[in-house]
């Protein structure tokens, strides 16, 4: 069983994968960026509920020894989000406590705001979400993985607009990126706020976020927020938080210069 397409991935190859749960039961991904800071989507938060954050593991339900839950001290979403075509689909995490970093318990690094990954760059999702259109939660134990290619948002319209049957015929719109598989490998349900990664120079890089897809077969690419350009408000919110704590909250970690043969300027 996978995620539409994936494979179960192996301990501790995504160390900054994290589980967003309510009461014990997986709703969303997210990614870690810093020791009290996760990145998810904005559509994955519904209120002030009691979330828990599950990272450091490839069981979404069973504790295993490199694992652990952490408590979430507050939730920032974008100013700017809207459920009406998922616009500015980001929103921020603040943990209680800083987690200690490990083999299997890692952040994930950031793009400059300034670059966007080209078309056709292999990168790779990883998610809890469903294997199937229909499937039980059990189905869901193991994190799953897939290797897809980056699709720019004017390439990915078009895409859609040949294969969509829907009279909905939705828009990617800039801020947005795509990627999809020739072996039908796909996001679905569960999957939302998981980050879409590429590797470059050893370095794995967040370059999206997790958004929506039309369904689950993998005829359609999936769609993910853009990190790179939100990266202006993901340090604002930062530093905002940072400024009303006296202990102090730590910044994005410094990464590699990104090679410019792999990645272009705005």
């Amino acid at each position: 069983m996978r995620i539409v397409g994936g494979r179960p991935a192996a301990e501790g190859r995504w160390p900054w994968q994290v589980s967003l749960q309510i009461k014990g039961h997986h709703l969303c991904g997210g990614s870690l960026i810093a020791n009290r800071w996760v990145l998810t989507a904005a559509h994955c938060i519904f209120g002030y509920k009691d979330y828990i954050l599950k990272v450091g593991g490839i069981h979404v339900n069973v504790t295993s020894k490199n694992a652990i839950e952490v408590p979430i001290r507050d939730i920032v979403i974008h100013q700017d989000f809207s459920f009406i075509g998922l616009l500015n689909d980001i929103a921020l995490i603040l943990l209680q406590v800083p987690v200690k970093y490990s083999a299997h318990i890692q952040p994930v690094c950031f793009p400059e705001k300034t670059f966007m990954v080209q078309t056709g760059t292999d990168c790779w999702v990883a998610g809890w979400g469903k294997v199937k259109e229909k499937d039980s939660e059990a189905d869901r134990e193991l994190l799953q993985e897939a290797e897809l290619k980056i699709i720019r948002h004017e390439k990915c319209n078009e895409i859609i607009k040949k294969t969509s049957d829907t009279w909905l015929n939705p828009k990617v719109r800039k801020g947005y990126v795509c990627a999809s598989s020739e072996l039908q490998k796909a996001v679905c349900k569960g999957d939302s706020g998981s980050p879409l990664v590429c590797e470059f120079n050893n370095t794995w890089v967040q370059v999206g976020i997790t958004s929506w897809t039309i369904d689950c077969s993998g005829k359609y690419p999936g769609v993910y927020t853009e990190v790179s350009v939100h990266k202006d408000w993901v340090i604002e919110q930062m530093n905002l938080a940072s400024s009303h704590d006296s202990a102090g909250l730590s910044a994005l970690p410094l990464c590699l210069v990104l090679p410019l043969g792999v990645l272009v300027t705005l």
